[in-house]
C-alpha cells in the first residue's frame, strides 16, 4: 500500500451518466481486471490498487491501466433507455447535434437512428465518442475541453439553428445555453447497490485501496448513497485513499461531500493515467 503524504496539495467534463433513488439492489460481480503476479507469491500486492466505479460497458477502458497497477472495477452505476425520449429525436427537426458519450451513439446505433446526424454539424464529446461517431461515416468536431462551461464558451453563437443535445437525464444544464438546444434524454441512470459495491466500500474503508476514481458526478452520488445505506460516512471512507476525479463538473461533486481531490490536465482517461503514475511515483 502506498502511504499518504500528509503535506501533499489536495486538489467541470461533461458528466456522461447520470441517478435514481429506490432503485432495487443489483448485483454485480467485483472485478479485478489486472492481476498482481508478485502478489501471488508474497501474499501482499506490490502494485497500488485503483478502484474504478464505471459501467460494466465501458470495462475496456481500464485495459490501459493494467500492468502498472492493480484494477479494481465495481460499477455504481448503469443505464436505461427512455422509449419516448429515443421517439422524439426520431421526429425532430433540428440543424446541429452534441453527442455527450458513447452511450448515446450506441443507443441511435440500436434504434436506426444514426442516419438522422448525416449532412448535420455534429459536435462529440470526447474521443471515444468521436471514434464510435466515426464508425459510421460521422464527421464531428471535438472541443477542446469536455466540461459544460467550456463547451459553452467555444460553441455559443456559432451554432446555427436548433441544436439537439443527445445526453442522459443527468446532464449539466448549463449545456443548454449553447444555443437554440433541445434536449433529448435518449436514457436514464440509475445506481447500482449490491453485495459487491459494498466490499469495494468495505475495502476502500479499511485501506486497502490506493486510488478512487471517479469519472462522474452520479458515480459520486451512487457511492455516497451507498454508504449512507451502509451507515458509514462517505467523506472519511475515502479519507482512506487517494481520489481522483476526471474532471471539474466530478471535482466540484466531490468538493460538495467535503471530498478534496486531484483532477487530470486532461479530462480523459489517458490524462488519469498520466496522473497516476505521477502521484505513484511521488508515493
Amino acid at each position: 500500500m502506498l502511504e499518504r503524504n500528509p503535506s501533499e496539495p489536495e486538489v467541470s467534463e461533461v458528466d456522461k451518466v447520470g441517478g435514481v433513488n429506490g432503485v432495487d439492489d443489483v448485483r454485480v460481480d467485483y472485478a479485478v481486471v489486472s492481476k498482481d503476479e508478485g502478489a501471488e507469491k508474497t501474499g501482499k500486492s506490490t502494485k497500488p490498487r485503483v478502484a474504478f466505479f464505471r459501467p460494466e460497458s465501458r470495462r475496456d477502458e481500464l485495459s490501459r491501466f493494467e500492468g502498472e497497477f492493480d484494477v479494481l472495477h465495481v460499477p455504481f452505476i448503469g443505464t436505461a433507455e427512455d422509449g419516448e425520449e429515443i421517439e422524439r429525436f426520431r421526429k425532430a427537426e433540428f440543424s446541429s447535434a452534441i453527442v455527450t458519450s458513447v452511450t448515446a451513439v450506441e443507443i441511435l446505433e440500436k434504434h436506426g437512428l444514426i442516419g438522422r446526424l448525416r449532412d448535420k454539424r455534429v459536435i462529440a464529446i470526447g474521443n471515444k465518442t468521436a471514434e464510435k461517431l466515426g464508425e459510421h461515416g460521422i464527421e464531428c468536431e471535438v472541443p477542446e475541453k469536455f466540461d459544460s462551461k467550456s463547451i459553452v464558451e467555444e460553441f455559443k453563437g456559432k451554432l446555427e439553428g436548433k441544436v439537439a443535445l443527445l445526453r442522459s437525464d443527468r446532464g449539466d444544464p448549463m449545456l443548454l445555453e449553447v444555443g437554440d438546444a433541445d434536449e433529448f434524454r435518449l436514457y436514464r441512470i440509475v445506481f447500482l447497490h449490491g453485495r459487491e459495491q459494498e466490499r469495494i466500500i468495505e475495502e476502500i474503508a479499511g485501506g486497502k485501496v490506493d486510488f478512487a476514481v471517479f469519472s462522474s458526478r452520479m458515480m459520486v452520488r451512487s457511492f455516497f448513497s451507498l454508504c449512507e445505506k451502509m451507515g458509514l460516512d462517505g467523506r472519511e471512507v475515502l479519507g482512506n485513499c487517494r481520489v481522483i476525479a476526471i474532471g471539474p463538473p466530478t471535482k466540484s461533486e466531490l468538493e460538495r461531500m467535503g471530498v478534496k481531490c486531484h483532477m487530470p490536465d486532461e479530462y480523459t482517461f489517458d490524462g488519469i493515467l498520466r496522473l497516476l503514475k505521477r502521484l505513484a511515483g511521488s508515493g
